[in-house]
């Protein structure tokens, strides 16, 4: 076959997107002749294309030897060369393309993307107005000026790259910024109403299909979410944010073998990405693979040491392996770097707890440092106070930030620890009918258990994170935010009130029980038989003295006291004792 109809094939294929049948082609051409530039190019090209750039690199470079003088070729290598993590080289390389042709209006774009993202603001402006003044109507060069502009003047950044959207109606850059930064700024609809633009504009962005299926997951809707990665890694296989995305939704359904394959990609393509050697290394965790979790987090703070996330999610696996000391160590490490996240404290607090039982005295003073220098930070004074057996009245804004970060994994870890409360209660409620009040109701485990066709449930709950985990069971008539005793100070009605769980979270009961006055009710009590009144746990909850109980209960004029003798949990392998009571005026 000849050379002619031989590239002509090639070239075809390569056009069509058949990258493998191209480059075959490509390769039986250099066999007779193997130093053409132009060949080297498009198989560098190709290279390229399926995101192997060192290949790529190595093949632009052969092609240069051969055609120094050809300034496409050094505008192709630099492209490579910023991908493989080599911004300095691909900008000399861009500015010997600009030596040998300065009239050419993507040389300056592609020298303003690198300037731009290597934080170089001033030089980045300065080439994309270059391009800009060769061509006034080149958007995608405006629309990269107007986001340079964006950290100093966010407003001017926004206003520009609306106009640019107004101004060409076929330009989708403009329209893909704009949903970014609205994205980041959590306006989800106005994200989507500009990528759903940029998408008819160009229809084949795997960028796109990209912040797209990222809108779709904070919205919620999972299915359009790994729809749209699935297209975009189907559109870009290299494209690193799809592919960790999609084996985050993987993960998240405990498809673990699906995810792993995704998270394995995305490391070919992007080896020193701290972002996914920590979801890789979560959802090897998840799977219970403990040590290969820990050797993957351990790349993770080769890549950058001070990631916060990095020294949790170590700490909570050396926890697990019941090395305290070393895990708080790491937890205390990340809580400093950002004291901001409550869920590192969370986490310091109950590694406290458990290594108290062991260490007592370290752990101790471990509480009370970390109380010394974060006075403010409720866990660090609640842990305290629960380590010294010392009662403490921060139950409200406690318990607030505590369910709202355990309520991602709760029902996981009430399965865990063999919670049967809810039925326990059905049991002694029966077909509870008219209007029943779940206080404290959580996930909307007990709702669950008592709902029938006779009643309406309402739920209250001071953690908002809990009520939208009510909200799907679907089987309240209404979910309220508040403390249990502020809406118990509205005078609701109602023909039983029920408290699961709850009362280990108050401490002292005389105002709860004070509010519950002549309606009936249903609770329980974590059982303290050692001394009278109520005490503080080691874990911070309260555990509370029967006879202080129905001295309450009596006071306040509740007549018919019932009792009953549960199991409410198992803690390190021995069951808790409670009790479940049931009054009524």
């Amino acid at each position: 076959m000849s050379y002619d109809i031989l590239f002509q094939q090639a070239l075809t294929a390569h056009q069509a997107g058949r990258f493998d049948e191209a480059e075959h082609l490509y390769r039986q051409i250099l066999e007779t002749a193997p130093e053409h530039p132009d060949i080297l190019n498009l198989l560098g090209l190709i290279a390229q294309e399926k995101g192997v750039h060192n290949e790529a690199v190595e093949l632009f470079y052969k092609a240069i030897q051969k055609a120094p003088k050809h300034a496409p070729f050094y505008f192709n290598l630099s492209f490579s060369l910023d991908a493989s993590g080599h911004p300095v080289e691909a900008l000399e390389n861009l500015q010997k393309a600009i030596d040998l042709d300065p009239d050419v209006k993507e040389f300056y774009n592609q020298t303003g993307i690198i300037q731009y993202k290597s934080g170089h603001v001033k030089e980045a402006q300065e080439a994309f107005l270059k391009a800009v003044s060769l061509d006034p109507d080149y958007s995608e060069a405006k629309s990269h000026l107007a986001m340079t502009y964006f950290a100093s003047d966010r407003a001017k950044a926004v206003s520009f790259l609306e106009n640019i959207s107004a101004q060409y109606k076929e330009e989708a850059l403009s329209r893909y910024f704009l949903s970014t930064i609205f994205f980041d700024e959590r306006r989800f609809d106005e994200a989507e109403r500009y990528a759903r633009e940029a998408e008819k504009i160009t229809p084949s962005s795997d960028e796109i299909k990209t912040v797209l299926g990222l809108i779709a997951a904070q919205k919620g809707n999972v299915d359009d979410a790994r729809l749209y990665f699935s297209q975009a890694v189907n559109l870009n296989s290299t494209n690193v944010q799809a592919l960790v995305n999609l084996a985050n939704i993987e993960t998240n359904d405990k498809n673990f073998e699906e995810a792993e394959k995704h998270y394995k990609r995305a490391a070919v393509f992007a080896p020193e990405s701290l972002d996914v050697h920590l979801n890789y290394a979560n959802m090897l965790y998840l799977a219970d693979r403990t040590a290969e979790a820990l050797e993957e987090y351990r790349k993770a703070v080769i890549i950058n040491p001070a990631s916060s996330e990095t020294s949790n999610n170590i700490g909570i696996i050396l926890k697990d392996l019941k090395e305290y000391e070393e895990a708080l160590a790491l937890m205390f490490n990340a809580f400093y770097m950002e004291p901001e996240r409550e869920e590192y404290a969370v986490n310091i607090a109950e590694t406290l707890v458990l290594f108290s039982r062991s260490e007592h005295e370290k752990a101790l003073n471990a509480a009370q440092n970390w109380a010394t220098h974060a006075p403010d930070n409720v866990f660090a004074k609640h842990t305290l106070a629960a380590l010294k057996g010392e009662n403490i009245e921060d139950s409200e804004v406690y318990s607030e930030k505590l369910f709202d970060n355990f309520a991602g994994n709760y029902e996981l870890v009430l399965k865990k620890i063999a919670y049967s409360l809810p039925q326990r209660i059905r049991e002694l409620a029966g077909n509870a009918a008219g209007t029943v009040i779940d206080l404290g109701c959580g996930s909307g485990l007990v709702g669950q258990a008592l709902k029938n066709p006779q009643n309406q449930i309402i739920g209250v709950d001071i953690s908002q994170n809990m009520l939208n985990l009510a909200a799907e069971k679907k089987v309240y008539a209404k979910l309220i935010k508040s403390g249990i005793l502020e809406f118990m100070q509205t005078k609701p009605q109602a023909d039983l009130i029920v408290a699961a769980d709850v009362f280990g979270y108050l401490g002292a009961l005389e105002n709860i029980i004070a509010a519950l006055k002549g309606y009936n009710i249903c609770f329980s009590i974590e059982l303290l038989s050692d001394r009278p009144g109520y005490q503080i746990s080691d874990n911070g909850r309260y555990r509370h003295n029967p006879q202080y109980v129905e001295k309450l209960l009596q006071d306040n004029g509740f007549s018919q006291i019932s009792k009953y003798e549960t199991v409410l949990r198992q803690e390190n392998g021995e069951d808790v004792k409670g009790l479940i009571y049931y009054a009524k005026p």
